[in-house]
Parts: C-alpha cells; structure tokens; sequence
C-alpha cells in the first residue's frame, strides 16, 4: 500500500466536496428565519429512541421530533407541523415486547400482503394489530399534529380488523403506554373489532372514495390517538397517497 498515494487520492475527494461543505445549522436557521419551508425528514422509529423507547430494544440517538433540532442546529421553537408516518397496522423487527404481535396465520398474512422484510437483510418483521396505545404515546413525545397512514390497501382482504385501544396488566386496564419493560411484557392487548371493507381500495384517489368502513376505521384510529389522520397510502405509487389537507 502507498501511503502518499492514499492521502493524495482523499485530499482530491477533500477538494471536490469543498464547495459543498457549510455550517448548515446557520444555513437552515436563515432559511427558516427569511420564511422558506424547511423539512426535516426522521429515520427509523420512535420506540427506538435510546431515552424514550423500549430500552435496550433502541438505537443510539433521538429518531424523534426532539433529534431533530439535536441533528440540523436549530431551536424546537421554529418546528410548526410533526407529521407521524404510522402504517395501518404494526410491525417490529428484532426482539422486544411486541403486545399485538400476531405471532400465526394472521401475522403471516399481514407480512406476505405487506412484504414486511428487511429491504437489505430480507429478515421477516413481526407483525399484528394496529396498536394505537403505541401511536398515542409516540404523539405525545413527538408532539405529533397529524398522522400519515401508510399501507391502509393491506388490510383490504381482512373480514373483520382489529385495532388495539388498550392494554390490560395484573386485570387492570392500562390506557397509557408502560414505562417499564417488564411491564409492557406482561401486557394484553384490548381489542376494538371492526368489521373489513372487503374491497380493492388501490385506485381510490380522493377520501370520499373509500369505502365506508374504510372511514370509520380511520375515524377510530383518529379517535384511540388523538391525531387527525390527513395522509392516506392505498398503493406504492406517488399517484395512490391521497391527501385531505395539506400540512406544509
């Protein structure tokens, strides 16, 4: 290996990115500051987060609204919108308490409709009931102002859909999410039943489209969290997002 060689190549590279290479956390405050829409895209999910999630089942850092100002430089003061993006049902990759986990047919089904695996590994996530106990939790620590609900079409084949409003631990009903791990463990989902829409809903383009039982599963969604629902996915495309308000 020629050491002079290496340190000449990379100091190339040095030379290329240099004209891209800024104090970005001063370039965003003035972006915002002189009335430009700024967005801050946030990765992974918040029970990962190293304080606020199911720890040790987390990441090293802050995937929540709060890593946001952490990440880019900027006060909490100039974020206006959160945008919670939550899939019409849920999923977990790896080990930690999973308490809608439908471990069986149902899972399984859920995972094939949804190619729920890993998009590098191709490791299968675990998969069940959309837990809204989970979706309030991460509203209050995100200060979440709307929801975007991702992969609604999935469930389109299910007669009947479940969605957990509660949890149950030692026969009492728990309505906020634990802060203990053990306790998450030993809890029981509380199930609200909801009859399926049994229909194709992928060429719906507008929210008076879906099907009626479509709405009231979203209406319930809206109601166990607290969060309007204003995006919705039927399909993968750009095409089958349909919006009902604009958020930024």
């Amino acid at each position: 290996m020629d050491k002079q060689a290496m340190i000449d190549q990379y100091v190339s590279y040095g030379r290329r990115l240099q004209p891209y290479i800024a104090d970005t956390g001063a370039m965003v405050y003035e972006a915002v500051t002189g009335g430009s829409k700024v967005l801050f895209e946030g990765a992974q999910g918040s029970l990962l987060d190293v304080d606020l999630g199911t720890y040790p089942y987390v990441t090293s850092s802050h995937p929540t609204s709060g890593g946001f100002t952490i990440g880019s430089g900027i006060g909490a003061g100039v974020i206006r919108e959160v945008l919670g993006i939550t899939k019409a049902y849920t999923t977990r990759v790896g080990k930690g308490p999973f308490v809608t986990e439908e471990d069986n047919a149902t899972g399984d089904r859920i995972r094939t409709l949804g190619h729920e695996y890993g998009t590098t590994t191709g490791r299968p996530r675990r998969c069940g009931w959309f837990d809204a106990v989970v979706v309030k939790y991460s509203a209050r620590i995100n200060g979440m102002t709307a929801i975007s609900l991702m992969l609604l079409d999935v469930l389109d084949s299910f007669d009947t859909i479940k969605l957990c409003e509660a949890y149950t631990y030692n026969g009492e009903v728990v309505k906020n999410f634990p802060a203990r791990l053990d306790m998450l463990a030993a809890c029981e989902p509380v199930y609200r039943e909801l009859p399926g829409w049994m229909t194709d809903i992928s060429a719906c383009r507008t929210y008076d489209e879906l099907p009626a039982a479509t709405k009231d599963y979203i209406l319930a969604i809206e109601e166990t969290t607290g969060v309007p629902v204003q995006m919705i996915s039927v399909g993968p495309r750009r095409d089958q997002t349909i919006i009902r308000r604009e958020i930024f």
